[in-house]
């Protein structure tokens, strides 16, 4: 689909959609505003200030008044397209592979410290065992799936604290299900019946370039997370800041 315009004559300038419908006119400068859209009078406004109809697109503009334009607003840093499904069976291999052959560091000196409590994470994981579903785990790896040989390690960016009791589960430190235990104990892994588990977790994995980045996109993922506490978003803030001013 394309936009052209028409101008009909010196006062009238028309917008005409070329394409399926051959010349439909979609804008006419003799129409009141008030019978368009305003999100499809946005984005006459642009077309026409590209075309150098600057008092056609003021008009527009002052129709509107004050608004955001979505293309104005900064977009996130993107997460990366690779996604794997990681058994919660054999992610303590998978895990050990990832540190053997990518040098994984499930603690950047961005992260924050361990500080989901017991309870927490006997329910995060009684949760994961009841069929419940979490945000995938977000990992960093510069040139990941392009270039292995240069890279000093993967990190992880978000998901410590789940990944971390996962890991705890698994190496039998907590059980759950109390409720279910006459004795009022609950299950460790090895304790339950020797049956897959039949649940993963996903894995996301980024190829941001350099530490800076991984640093804002951690940011960017946690800011809006109360989960954080102020102080915790302020410390990494200033690492950002730190490695900005080094350039």
């Amino acid at each position: 689909m394309e936009i052209k315009i028409i101008h009909s004559d010196s006062k009238i300038i028309e917008l005409h959609e070329t394409g399926m419908q051959i010349n439909r006119k979609i804008y006419s400068s003799k129409e009141e505003l008030v019978n368009y859209k305003r999100r499809d009078l946005s984005l006459f406004e642009d077309f026409l200030r590209s075309k150098h109809e600057i008092k056609e697109a003021d008009k527009i503009k002052e129709y509107l008044g004050k608004t955001l334009k979505f293309k104005n607003i900064p977009q996130l840093i993107p997460t990366g397209n690779y996604k794997v499904n990681k058994p919660l069976d054999y992610l303590i291999k998978n895990l050990e592979e990832f540190k053997k052959e990518y040098n994984l560091n499930l603690d950047p000196e961005f992260q924050r410290a361990h500080v989901w409590t017991l309870e927490q994470r006997i329910a995060f994981v009684e949760f994961l065992l009841q069929g419940g579903k979490t945000n995938p785990i977000y990992f960093n790896y510069p040139n990941w799936m392009r270039n292995f040989n240069d890279c000093d390690e993967m990190v992880i960016i978000d998901g410590k604290q789940r990944l971390t009791s996962v890991i705890m589960f698994l190496n039998n430190e907590f059980p759950v299900f109390k409720n279910l235990d006459e004795d009022n104990v609950g299950y460790y892994y090895n304790e339950l019946d020797g049956i897959k588990l039949g649940c993963d977790l996903e894995f996301v994995i980024n190829d941001l370039n350099s530490r800076e980045q991984e640093i804002e996109w951690y940011l960017q993922i946690n800011k809006g997370n109360v989960a954080h506490t102020e102080e915790e978003i302020k410390k990494v803030e200033k690492m950002l800041m730190e490695l900005k001013h080094k350039k």
